[in-house]
């Protein structure tokens, strides 16, 4: 991957200190998710966000709708900075996309130092629900019957144009995304995020992720919604960076 590709997927690099977290966000979303979380980590913590096609400066650029193209692509991605410890984080959708990116790491022989995620769920379960092939109405009414997308873009029509390629993409990337590996799968330890009051994400499916790694699994009960760090990116951050440092060789 040149150097002009590399920095529209990955607009903020790891410098050659730091031990970088590569996010994801959830499905439809983008890196403005994570815009102020680098000033809440201490060094050598950096936060490093990868920039989906089909959203925000990458509007005008098609969604990659095959699952193994786009993990193919984010593992390309890597390679310059998979020599040294690093993180994968993601929300929801972007959880499921980091885990199957840590899986076809792991394969390369380069697992992460650590995999979190939040509102989740554990891989070898179904989405709580499949919307992706809805009628254009019927998906458009889901997002809003489940709080998926913000009423401000879902009650403009010309900006929900712009936004439900990506969407579609997303969770219909999300349906299958599945695990029916022995467990556990993973070499990475595993940090599990899910806010108590989740409404899409029971608490049952968060726990199932307890058996996926050898290195060990925790899980971190928050209070809040699906996206309980909304107003508090900390919630996420402070139990990340807690667990990122203390790990042997970090």
């Amino acid at each position: 991957m040149d150097a002009p590709a590399i920095a529209r997927w990955l607009p903020v690099q790891p410098a050659a200190s730091a031990l970088p977290v590569f996010c994801f966000p959830f499905a439809g979303g983008g890196i403005s998710l994570f815009r102020t979380w680098q000033e809440k980590v201490p060094e050598p913590v950096q936060i490093c966000p990868v920039a989906l096609p089909g959203r925000e400066k990458r509007l005008a650029e098609p969604s990659i709708a095959s699952l193994e193209e786009l993990v193919a692509t984010i593992c390309t991605l890597l390679q310059p900075w998979l020599h040294r410890p690093f993180a994968l984080y993601g929300h929801c959708f972007g959880g499921s996309l980091a885990f199957a990116v840590t899986l076809a790491l792991q394969k390369q022989g380069a697992a992460p130092a650590l995999l979190a995620v939040s509102g989740c769920r554990a891989a070898h379960l179904p989405p709580p629900f499949c919307i992706a092939d809805l009628p254009e109405e019927d998906f458009i009414e889901a997002l809003r019957r489940f709080r998926l997308t913000p009423e401000t873009v879902l009650s403009i029509p010309e900006l929900l144009a712009l936004f439900l390629p990506a969407l579609r993409t997303d969770f219909a990337l999300d349906e299958r995304i599945r695990c029916f590996a022995k467990r556990p799968v993973l070499s990475a330890p595993l940090l599990v995020l899910h806010g108590t009051g989740d409404a899409i994400i029971p608490r049952e499916a968060a726990l199932a992720w307890q058996d996926y790694s050898t290195k060990g699994c925790d899980i971190v009960q928050v209070e809040g919604p699906h996206i309980f760090f909304a107003d508090d990116p900390g919630l996420v951050l402070r139990p990340l960076v807690e667990k990122l440092l203390a790990l042997e060789g970090c």
